[in-house]
């Protein structure tokens, strides 16, 4: 499991090459902590390696793009099959995450 972050100026790259699942979603959490804190414009999350993303991961990105809004900062994803964009609340976020990762199980499709 590997996470990686880069800082270039405002912005702060984050790439994963791992299922995001139980046993990644700890590790997440504190990089996504820790970023949104120190307050970068931009966070470019790079999922196009990962293969699946699980709903504790989802929550976390969800907490993680909410706080960024709030602070005036933007969440962008770049998802597998060439997709990005950007961000501007959790539920743009669980829709994105559920056409890229369709087996993504979610309680409540509306949220």
């Amino acid at each position: 499991m590997t996470i990686h972050v880069v800082l270039l100026d405002a912005t702060a790259l984050v790439c994963a090459d791992c299922a995001l699942d139980t046993t990644a979603t700890a590790d997440l959490h504190r990089v996504l902590d820790n970023l949104v804190a120190a307050g970068p414009a931009t966070v470019l999350l790079d999922l196009v390696e990962v293969p699946m993303v699980d709903d504790g991961a989802v929550a976390v990105l969800a907490a993680a793009a909410t706080r960024l809004a709030y602070q005036g900062a933007e969440l962008e994803l770049r998802l597998p099959g060439g997709r990005a964009l950007a961000v501007p609340d959790a539920r743009t976020l669980r829709q994105a995450l559920r056409v890229a990762y369709p087996l993504t199980g979610q309680a409540d499709p509306t949220n």
